[in-house]
């Protein structure tokens, strides 16, 4: 008997020591309120200004947060512009948010899988129209599924929104603006493709390479390995950022292939208090594709 107690005793130590699978940690960065848990969430869900957008491309009606709307970011782009990733403009962003059912007072949250870029998508667009209140769900659904909440297979009930959008310009940058901060002592084009198309080995485009002076880490580098893709403490992403050459002190000009994956670093800079943000949408979509665009290659050399 004692031999089983002692047994019990070291059993219930070790569920006290060792974390459970899919509990989130408490982690905090400079700018916090821009992520939310899903303890949070799941708290809220009846709060009448408490939009929640699933933007997943599929499996909404497989299994969703309950109540949440269904929006599949791929909607975002225009597909009106010459150069494939440019988001819609300020009308047709309008029209998909009424049909939505969002407002300007509505605080909006975001989701995907946890490891996409379509939640950092929307959560882009509705900064540079202007929204206030949007957040980031922390590991997305699949932090959702692990820490044992319930999922609808129940459309959402429809709604219209008032949308009225307010478009912050300074957010967006040109070919020409984004030629101009090569080298510039005071700005960093910070490129957060993959270290393989980086480096010209990975070719999305006529020619391979970044622009010229432009850092690299990519995007996915800010969330954990396991299970549950939740955002990595903010040190760890500091560490990284500094690591990289991406600084505070700086403008920080953001590119990918398709400005998806910009977004999610753009995101990611927000949450960790960098204020002075620009995106080129336009990407390497664009630069690579353009003949007479300055580019390194490393793998050429």
């Amino acid at each position: 008997m004692r031999k089983l107690f002692v047994l019990l005793c070291l059993l219930l130590m070790l569920t006290i020591l060792v974390p459970m699978k899919g509990i989130a940690r408490e982690v905090t960065y400079p700018n916090n309120d821009l992520l939310i848990s899903v303890e949070e969430t799941a708290q809220r869900l009846n709060e009448e200004h408490f939009i929640i957008v699933d933007t997943r491309s599929e499996g909404y009606t497989e299994g969703h947060i309950p109540g949440a709307l269904p929006f599949d970011a791929a909607q975002l782009a225009d597909k009106s512009h010459p150069v494939d990733g440019y988001l819609v403009r300020a009308e047709e962003f309008e029209r998909l948010m009424n049909e939505l059912g969002i407002s300007n007072d509505d605080e909006v949250i975001v989701y995907d899988d946890g490891d996409d870029t379509a939640a950092t998508r929307l959560f882009y667009a509705l900064e540079l129209y202007g929204h206030k209140k949007v957040r980031v769900l922390n590991g997305g659904l699949k932090a959702w599924k692990a820490q044992g909440k319930e999922v609808s297979t129940t459309p959402s009930e429809e709604r219209k929104g008032s949308f009225k959008a307010n478009m912050q310009a300074n957010l967006e940058v040109e070919h020409d603006y984004v030629k101009a901060a090569i080298d510039h002592p005071n700005k960093v084009l910070f490129d957060v493709r993959s270290k393989a198309e980086y480096m010209g080995e990975d070719v999305r485009a006529k020619r391979g390479g970044h622009i010229p002076s432009a850092v690299n880490l990519e995007w996915k580098k800010v969330l954990e390995d396991g299970e549950v893709p939740y955002f990595k403490e903010a040190s760890a992403i500091e560490q990284m950022l500094e690591e990289a050459g991406v600084t505070r002190e700086k403008q920080i000009i953001i590119y990918c292939q398709k400005a998806e994956r910009a977004s999610h670093m753009y995101f990611t800079l927000r949450l960790m208090g960098f204020e002075h943000l620009r995106m080129y949408e336009g990407s390497w979509e664009e630069w690579g594709n353009d003949p007479d665009t300055p580019i390194v290659n490393p793998s050429e050399q």
